[in-house]
């Protein structure tokens, strides 16, 4: 898959996050806040589960194997869905994603930069720090009437 392709799926898979957490924020009224998280994980778990029996390319058996920091990612997502939860209503979802996208850029350059949970180390240069500080200032400008309200 070409690089072009690969931003282009995440570019678009990022077009569709922003709808989560208006969708999961009109389930919480119907079943509370974890309640609608725990929902979301559910159907999505469905999906996966649908997935996997259609293209049996993986082997789950392995699971035994694994170290245990392997298994956080569910753990992640649970804590990121929630937390939009909770940041969407308040924040609007602009502001949510680019808080969301701010701590994640700031995570991956320290990722990149010492290679960490297995990925191959990448130079952090001037243009990906500038490119971080951009996005900051970027959350700082669009969430700052959020923090003139009381």
């Amino acid at each position: 898959m070409s690089p072009a392709i690969v931003v282009l799926m995440m570019v678009a898979s990022g077009a569709i996050m922003a709808f989560q957490a208006p969708i999961n924020h009109a389930l919480k009224t119907h079943v509370g806040t974890f309640e609608s998280s725990l929902v979301s994980f559910m159907v999505g778990t469905a999906a996966l589960v649908a997935v996997v029996l259609c293209t049996r390319e993986g082997h789950l058996g392995n699971l035994k194997n694994v170290s245990w920091w392997h298994l956080l990612g569910g753990l992640i997502g649970a804590v990121f869905v929630t937390a939009t939860l909770l940041a969407a209503p308040r924040i609007g979802v602009t502001g949510m994603i680019v808080a969301a996208l701010a701590g994640q850029m700031t995570a991956a350059l320290v990722i990149d930069r010492l290679g960490l949970l297995g990925m191959a180390p990448k130079p952090v240069d001037l243009p990906r720090v500038a490119g971080l500080l951009l996005l900051v200032a970027s959350m700082v400008l669009i969430n700052w009437s959020s923090w003139k309200r009381p």
